[in-house]
C-alpha cells in the first residue's frame, strides 16, 4: 500500500488547509489500491490544472484535494528521477563526474567533522581513500572493435566494479575510460586490497564488446590509490579545497603504474612523487 504524503502548500490559499492533511486520510487509499476511479482520472494533470478545474466548478473540493495529493506525489517522484538523471552516467549507469565532486566534498566534510568530534576516543586515524582506475590500451579496443565496442567494454568494467566494491564505496565515471572510486572510512591498506581485487577480477574476466557476435576480450587495468586522514582536515575550514590535491595524488599513482608496466595497483607515496618529478 502506497501512502500519499506531501508538504505541498498549493491549496492553502484556496482551501485554507494543506494537501498533506487531506492526502494522508486512510479512506483515500482504497481508491488507489483497488484501482477505482473517482469521477475522472486527473493523475496526469498538474496541480495548477486541478486548481483551475476546481475554480471553474468542474470538480468538487474533495476531488481536487485527492488529485492534488496524487499530483504532489508524482511531482516528487519526477524530481527524484530528474536528479538521478543529472548524477548518473547514461552509458555505464554509475555515478558521473558531477556526482563524484559532490560526494567527494560531502565525504571530506564528514571526515573532518567526525575527526573533530570523536578522534580522541579512537586508536586508529580516520581515513578517506580514493582510487583512480584506467583501462590499459583502451585506444586499441576502440580501434579494433569500434566505439560501440569501447562503450561495451566501459559498461562491462562498470558492472564489475559495482559488484566488487563494498556497500559503502561509490563508483563514478570520471571521464573517458577513467573511473574513480571513493572509499569512506578506509585506510590505504584496505583501499589497496579493494583495488587489487578489482584488478584481478577484470584481468580474469572476458568483457563483451559485441553482443550480436558474442565477441569478448581480455583487458587489464592500472589503478592509483591515495588517502587522506581526518587530522589533515582539522585546521581547514573548507575541506573541499583538498579535492584537487587528492585527485592529483591518485592520478600520479595511476600514471606511475602505467609507466612501470600497467596492470597493477600503486599507492601514492613520496617515492612515487619523487620518481615522477625525475621523469620530467
Amino acid at each position: 500500500m502506497k501512502t500519499i504524503a506531501t508538504n505541498n502548500l498549493l491549496l492553502k490559499p484556496t482551501f485554507g488547509r494543506r494537501v498533506q492533511e487531506f492526502a494522508d486520510k486512510s479512506e483515500l487509499l482504497p481508491l488507489i489500491t483497488n484501482g477505482k476511479k473517482r469521477i475522472a482520472d486527473f493523475s496526469d494533470l498538474t496541480p495548477e490544472d486541478i486548481i483551475s478545474l476546481y475554480k471553474q466548478g468542474k470538480i468538487r473540493e474533495n476531488d481536487a484535494m485527492f488529485w492534488l495529493g496524487i499530483a504532489a506525489v508524482n511531482a516528487e517522484e519526477k524530481a527524484k528521477e530528474q536528479e538521478q538523471l543529472a548524477t548518473m552516467d547514461a552509458l555505464t549507469q554509475v555515478y558521473n563526474r558531477r556526482a563524484f565532486m559532490d560526494n567527494f566534498s560531502k565525504e571530506l566534510n564528514r571526515l573532518r567533522s567526525k575527526h573533530l568530534q570523536i578522534q580522541k576516543l579512537l586508536d586508529e586515524p580516520m581515513t578517506l581513500a580514493l582510487v583512480m582506475v584506467d583501462i590499459d590500451f583502451f585506444k586499441k579496443i576502440n580501434d579494433n572493435y569500434g566505439h560501440l565496442g569501447g562503450d561495451q567494454a566501459l559498461r562491462g568494467l562498470a558492472d564489475i566494479m559495482s559488484r566488487e566494491v563494498r556497500a559503502t564505496d561509490m563508483v563514478f565515471r570520471y571521464g573517458g575510460e577513467e573511473f574513480a572510486i571513493l572509499l569512506p572510512d578506509t585506510d590505504h591498506k584496505t583501499a589497496m586490497e579493494v583495488a587489487e581485487r578489482i584488478r584481478k577480477v577484470v584481468k580474469n574476466s572476458k568483457i563483451t564488446v559485441n553482443k550480436k557476435k558474442d565477441k569478448r576480450i581480455k583487458m587489464t587495468l592500472s589503478l592509483g590509490v591515495a588517502t587522506i586522514q581526518g587530522k589533515d582536515l582539522a585546521s581547514i575550514k573548507a575541506p573541499e579545497v583538498m579535492i584537487p590535491k587528492l585527485i592529483k595524488k591518485a592520478d600520479d599513482a595511476l600514471y606511475y603504474a602505467k609507466l612501470h608496466g600497467r596492470d597493477q595497483v600503486v599507492n601514492w607515496t613520496k617515492k612515487v612523487k619523487d620518481a615522477l618529478k625525475n621523469q620530467k
